[in-house]
């Protein structure tokens, strides 16, 4: 007898709130582990760090073959438990299978040569590769309850397993191993736990038997992964291909150590809204592009887009205003060098998932050729910029070149984005939302912030002082209130 357990599906709202619940308690923790990490690594161990963690999401997203995308696109939305059973065996089992093997080919090609990589580099390596099988095994599962809609076992899955990670992480950083290997070695240990958990969910899941993988269903799960995998790697290279060109044009770690602090600091910062909003987004968007169509899902971008706006332009001031500060007050005053690197990259970042949300359409039409080329495009433009950047202006040079491939690929997805699903808010509100931080910036800096010194109360200062129009503005504008509760309706 077989048993599969169904979905029950929420709002969009919902899905955020539980996803920046899931994401708030993983920032809480970096905010925790990222100042201690700071001082317990030099800027070279960081560099490693960083430099090895980018091959690292480089090799697990070649070896995923693309089918964490085909999970949540092919999955059945009907309910049918022979369906549902297949799918299990077609799009999940076999890629995973298939990854497999390729992984055993690649352990045996690194480690016949890894003589070859400096004795201090090569513990590292190691750990990374025991690292790929678990990292493919965890994005694939994870994928399905992606797909479910269950954002509420994504929520506290996330937490225990964020949080885990910097207990272990911290514990062997103190007393264990001050390196880049021990860091990763902490990290494997956690994966590990959470590999065994989700093998577990997943039996319990389907409990049906395992059939026979359809060859016809799992090559057009293949056919559309295949280009994602491609697409999830010239994601990767956008990302990460400054630490690797820094590396090599300056010669040195310590700038790779400058560059991934202020960047990865942006990243997590803003996992609270770019990342939160596309996770709530995109398996709500499928599942109504499938069963209501894209006048539907032109709706759903319009209501969620609308109210995004404010957001938008509240973060921005916030991160120009007091990012700074942020920074310092977090990684101390001797990574100051980081902190412009943090803020131009996080106000991109903010602005970005504004039009990720609104170019999304290719995906739903299962055009993942075209939405790959693009992607290559953007990643192309960031690596032609990236060399003459960096050996004219160093650090900064690579922050540039992210900034200027990241409204090129704005700009490119959305006008290729299928008209019937396109949709971005009124320029006026775009307009509005891109000049605010600039007077509070002004304003700030000509009352010196109160005369204040210590940056953690120049970023509580600033904060205040940002957010008082925004409140002001609440109090006395019916229009504002009730825009606040139209985004409620999503719930």
């Amino acid at each position: 007898m077989s048993s599969i357990a169904q979905p029950a599906q929420s709002g969009i709202l919902t899905h955020y709130v539980r996803y920046f619940g899931g994401n708030l308690m993983a920032v809480a923790a970096g905010f925790i582990s990222f100042p201690l990490m700071t001082r317990l690594l030099d800027n070279h161990e960081f560099g490693i760090l960083g430099y090895y963690e980018a091959w690292l999401l480089v090799a697990a997203g070649l070896l995923k073959l693309g089918a964490q995308h085909a999970i949540l696109r092919f999955y059945p939305h009907g309910g049918d438990p022979a369906a549902i059973q297949q799918f299990r065996s077609d799009q999940l089992l076999l890629p995973f299978a298939l990854s497999m093997a390729f992984w055993l080919v690649a352990a045996v090609a690194v480690f016949s040569l890894i003589e070859r990589v400096p004795a201090d580099e090569r513990p590292v390596i190691a750990v990374m590769m025991a690292m790929l099988p678990l990292l493919v095994w965890c994005s694939l599962v994870d994928s399905v309850i992606y797909a479910l809609e269950r954002s509420d076992i994504a929520l506290w899955l996330r937490t225990a397993w964020r949080w885990s990670e910097l207990v272990v992480v911290l514990i062997t950083l103190t007393w264990l191993s001050r390196s880049a290997a021990g860091v990763l070695a902490a990290k494997l240990a956690v994966l590990a736990v959470v590999a065994i958990w989700l093998a577990h969910w997943l039996q319990r899941w389907c409990r049906a038997r395992v059939v026979r993988p359809n060859l016809a269903a799992a090559s057009a799960g293949l056919a559309f992964g295949l280009p994602m995998m491609v697409n999830e790697l010239t994601t990767v290279l956008f990302g990460f291909a400054d630490r690797i060109l820094l590396r090599a044009l300056t010669g040195n770690f310590s700038d790779v150590g400058v560059y991934t602090i202020g960047y990865g600091l942006a990243v997590a910062v803003t996992a609270l809204l770019g990342q939160t909003l596309g996770q709530a987004f995109t398996a709500t968007a499928v599942r109504v592009y499938e069963t209501r169509g894209a006048a539907a899902v032109v709706a759903l971008k319009k209501q969620l887009l609308d109210a995004w706006v404010p957001v938008v332009a509240i973060t921005s001031a916030l991160l120009l205003c007091v990012g700074h500060d942020l920074l310092i007050a977090l990684a101390g005053r001797d990574k100051a060098g980081s902190a412009p690197v943090f803020v131009v990259s996080a106000i991109t970042f903010v602005w970005y998932s504004m039009f990720g949300i609104a170019q999304y359409g290719l995906l739903l039409q299962r055009r993942a050729m075209r939405f790959l080329l693009i992607t290559l495009l953007g990643t192309v433009v960031n690596l032609v910029l990236n060399v003459p950047l960096i050996l004219k202006f160093g650090v900064m040079g690579a922050v540039a070149a992210t900034v200027a491939s990241h409204v090129v690929l704005a700009v490119v997805q959305y006008w290729q984005c299928p008209p019937e699903l396109r949709y971005l808010p009124r320029l006026s509100a775009l307009l509005l939302a891109a000049l605010y931080p600039l007077p509070m910036f002004a304003l700030l800096h000509g009352m010196d912030y109160f005369g204040l010194d210590r940056a953690i109360w120049r970023v509580l200062a600033g904060s205040v002082m940002v957010m008082l129009p925004v409140l002001l503005l609440l109090a006395i504008s019916g229009a504002a209130r009730d825009r606040v509760r139209q985004f409620r309706q999503l719930l």
